[in-house]
C-alpha cells in the first residue's frame, strides 16, 4: 500500500485494504486515507473502541456533519495522540484556540475546522491527527 497518499483516491486499493491482515481500526484509517469515507464509516461504525469512535468522528468531520463528529469525539476520551496535537497547535500559534492550558480540545478544533477547513493550520493539524491516529492503531497491533 505504498501508493496510498492522503487526499488521493485510488479505487484499485479497495480490495487490497479489504483483505489487509490488520485490525478494523487500521482498515478504517486506510479507507479514510484513500478517500473511501463510506467504507471507513461502515468499518468505524461497528467498532466499540476509542480509536473506532475517533475514526467515526473524523469521517463525520469531513462529510461535513460537525455535530455528529463532536458526538463521536466525546466518546473518544483522552486519546494518547492528543498531547502531540496540542504541541503542534502551540507550534502553529493556535494553542489558545484549540489547546487551552496545553490540553488538546477536539471539539474546539472541530469548530475551527468548520469555520475554514482550508486554512493552513487547520488542514495541517487535521492531516497530523489522521496520521497520528493511524500510527497509533498500527502500534496497537504490534
Amino acid at each position: 500500500m505504498a501508493r496510498l497518499r492522503w487526499g488521493e483516491r485510488h479505487p484499485d486499493l479497495t480490495a487490497e485494504i479489504e483483505t489487509c491482515p490488520c485490525s478494523d481500526e487500521v482498515k478504517a484509517g486506510l479507507f479514510f486515507l484513500n478517500g473511501d469515507w463510506k467504507r471507513a464509516h461502515r468499518v468505524a461504525q461497528r467498532l466499540r473502541s476509542a480509536s473506532g469512535a475517533h475514526w467515526h468522528a473524523l469521517v463525520h468531520r469531513h462529510e461535513p456533519d460537525y455535530a455528529n463528529s463532536k458526538h463521536w469525539l466525546r466518546r473518544v476520551g483522552a486519546s494518547p495522540i492528543y498531547p502531540q496535537l496540542a504541541a503542534a497547535a502551540a507550534a502553529a500559534g493556535q494553542a489558545q484556540r484549540v489547546a487551552p492550558g496545553g490540553e488538546w480540545d477536539p471539539i474546539q478544533f472541530t469548530d475551527c475546522f468548520a469555520e475554514d477547513s482550508t486554512m493552513g493550520w487547520t488542514r495541517a493539524l487535521d492531516e497530523m491527527e489522521i496520521t497520528a491516529l493511524l500510527n497509533h492503531c498500527i502500534r496497537l497491533e504490534s
